[in-house]
């Protein structure tokens, strides 16, 4: 997460090789050229945090 980053709230994932996604922190929506299965233990992580992650971007995108 950026915290100087635009809206809607998401988080970054970093892949090897240079690839990257955006998935968005309330639909979990993934956004880029990755598949889940790609990132499936990050997906994982982040449905398991969500409100938390949600709760820090609106505190810090206030």
């Amino acid at each position: 997460m950026y915290f100087d980053d635009h809206p809607p709230p998401h988080v970054h994932v970093n892949l090897r090789g240079g690839r990257d996604c955006i998935v968005d922190l309330n639909s979990l929506e993934i956004r880029g050229r990755v598949a889940e299965r790609e990132i499936r233990e990050v997906l994982a992580w982040i449905r398991a945090r969500q409100s938390v992650l949600l709760e820090q971007w609106h505190r810090n995108h206030a």
